[in-house]
């Protein structure tokens, strides 16, 4: 069935003008939202305003920095969705 044949010119029948209206449940959303962390987002307050944002992912870029300075916004990270009561995921994006 094409989208011309549907009743509500809506493909699959799943998608009407309430659900279009309506506000969405975030906790169902397909799509993530990728932060590179840096240096302008390293404190606890600054990520909780990025998970506030609707941050899912905190991505890593390892190509700038050392482990060490990582693993300290790490832990800066886990206590923010700790204050926040927010599963983030991390993202280690490496060298080359």
């Amino acid at each position: 069935m094409s989208v011309s044949q549907t009743n509500d010119g809506l493909s699959g029948g799943l998608i009407n003008l309430e659900t279009i209206k309506s506000k969405p449940d975030v906790n169902f959303r397909r799509t993530k939202i990728v932060c590179t962390i840096g240096p302008a987002c390293w404190e606890v307050d600054q990520l909780e305003t990025l998970i506030d944002a609707g941050m899912n992912v905190a991505r890593f870029n390892f190509s700038h920095g050392d482990h060490e300075g990582h693993l300290a916004v790490l832990n800066r990270l886990r206590e923010a969705a700790k204050n926040k009561n927010a599963n983030i995921a991390v993202m280690l994006d490496t060298k080359g």
